[in-house]
């Protein structure tokens, strides 16, 4: 896929085709955004046109590197992608560094891509900087973060930035009924997509829809039956998989208290990140106050900032409902 082909990020593609163009591409870049699947899917298209065979300053998206590139087979392009609840330690890029400075194995250039960069331990950081210090001409990093104040300076200073807006609502809207989605649908998903069209396009929505039918759910029964919510969830957590599951909850938990404080201090249903839960959410809306709503926002960020650090999810559970049943009995 060339460059151009890339929806939306029109500012991005042309600063980078220009360095392409001109023979002055940077060797270390930093994607930052909130459109982390638009990020990564930007990195990819650059390392094929970094490695294309047909075309210099592009990707053709149909050569063999191209081709090897998207299906995750090219040995020149590396990917680290932090695993849930780690930090990339300093052995993985310590790693890196003899690789950067050797020739590519079959490749024009090599391209690191590291993702969710702001996660990296100080050790790391120092191991990284040590590379891009001296940069091989032949050696490219690209660095992924949502959170790029997390970078430390020594690291964001070495590299040239390219900012990801959000692509608005109506953009995707547009874009998914163009491929058959239904209005209503379409909309949802671009609510739900958060600025993101990769994501609209990729992302498994039938199982989101189910997950987010379920926290709807348990949501209903924190706020009128708390024993009930606290049985079911302590009871989950002795699943393997529950950090990411109530991880996904809280996101969830969090959209469903804005648009309940939404509806108390505006009332307006098209500002709503669940449109379609509206009935359910007027019938609550009714029973809370703004201040629980707002005190739902901030103990679902706590919780979800907990489990960014790995925190004992069993025990934020406890926590985020206690907290909230004090504030709910106060």
């Amino acid at each position: 896929m060339p460059l151009a082909d890339v929806y939306a990020h029109e500012e991005v593609k042309k600063a980078l085709l220009t360095c392409l163009a001109s023979g002055r591409l940077p060797n270390s870049l930093l994607f930052y955004g909130q459109d982390e699947p638009g990020m990564k899917k930007t990195a990819l298209v650059l390392a094929q046109a970094l490695n294309c065979l047909r075309l210099k300053n592009d990707a053709c998206g149909e050569c063999a590197s191209c081709r090897a590139i998207s299906h995750g087979n090219f040995p020149d392009v590396i990917t680290l992608t932090l695993k849930e609840g780690s930090v990339l330690k300093v052995g993985s890029l310590d790693d890196l560094r003899p690789l950067a400075i050797r020739k590519p194995m079959i490749g024009r250039n090599r391209v690191f891509i590291i993702e969710e960069a702001e996660d990296m331990s100080l050790k790391a950081a120092n191991s990284l900087l040590k590379t891009l210090e001296e940069p091989s001409p032949f050696s490219y990093f690209i660095l992924i973060s949502s959170q790029p104040d997390l970078i430390p300076a020594t690291i964001r200073s070495r590299c040239r930035s390219f900012g990801f807006k959000p692509i608005s609502r109506e953009i995707i809207e547009d874009r998914l009924m163009a491929l058959g989605y239904e209005r209503k649908q379409a909309r949802l998903i671009a609510i739900l997509a958060e600025g993101s069209l990769e994501k609209a396009l990729t992302q498994d929505w039938e199982k989101v829809m189910s997950n987010r039918q379920q926290a709807w759910q348990y949501f209903y029964f924190l706020m009128t039956e708390g024993n009930s919510f606290l049985t079911r969830m302590l009871a989950a957590s002795r699943n393997p998989d529950f950090k990411g599951d109530f991880e996904e909850m809280m996101r969830h938990f969090l959209t469903f208290f804005r648009d309940l404080l939404l509806l108390k201090e505006k009332g307006k249903e098209e500002l709503l990140f669940n449109p379609d839960l509206v009935d359910g959410m007027k019938s609550l809306s009714s029973q809370l106050t703004s201040q629980l709503c707002l005190r739902g926002i901030e103990l679902a960020e706590e919780v979800l900032s907990g489990l960014d650090r790995n925190l004992n999810a069993r025990l934020l559970v406890l926590y985020f409902y206690t907290q909230l049943r004090r504030k709910l009995n106060g």
